[in-house]
């Protein structure tokens, strides 16, 4: 027969061993869940970079459109400068000035004088009112010359038949 003490010592090895497998279960359950939280956390923060990276490109193109050379002439004219055909320049090294300073009109090269579009707006309805006041004012000399013309026409018909009922009255 078998000793009774031999049967003894299989239980707690067993128990040890069934406690360092469940210890190791929930190990690996815990380091899953940790690194599933981690893959969602990893794609949320790619999908903020990606995101990041479509602004910074909108506004360097944003950037590179205020910084052109007809959007600084544009801005330029609508502060009021002009261009200068005959400019002076100034040799820094020793200070002398190239050429005559000449001060700037404003009407110098009217090509070069960039408009915004509220100026074109105010220059296309400033132009559609004078043509308007242009009309407006044919009009009333055509409406006045038509009062005149019926005018004369009625002293005409008027004297007409104030001489036809004199004539008749004397015979």
């Amino acid at each position: 027969m078998q000793d009774p003490a031999a049967r003894l010592a299989r239980f707690p090895f067993l128990l040890v061993l069934i406690g360092i497998f469940g210890i190791g279960m929930a190990g690996l359950l815990m380091l899953n869940t940790t690194l599933q939280s981690q893959a969602f956390e990893s794609r949320t923060l790619n999908r903020q970079a990606t995101e990041l990276a479509y602004a910074q490109a909108d506004l360097e193109d944003q950037l590179d459109a205020l910084a052109a050379p007809q959007e600084l002439a544009r801005r330029a004219s609508a502060l009021g400068m002009r261009p200068n055909p005959y400019p002076a320049f100034l040799v820094l090294p020793g200070g002398k000035v190239l050429g005559e300073p000449t001060p700037v009109g404003g009407q110098e090269v009217p090509a070069l004088i960039v408009k915004t579009p509220a100026q074109l707006v105010a220059e296309q309805a400033a132009k559609r009112a004078r043509a308007e006041a242009k009309a407006a004012a044919k009009a009333a000399k055509r409406e006045a010359a038509a009062a005149e013309a019926k005018k004369k026409a009625n002293r005409t018909a008027g004297t007409t038949t104030k001489k036809g009922a004199a004539a008749g009255g004397r015979r």
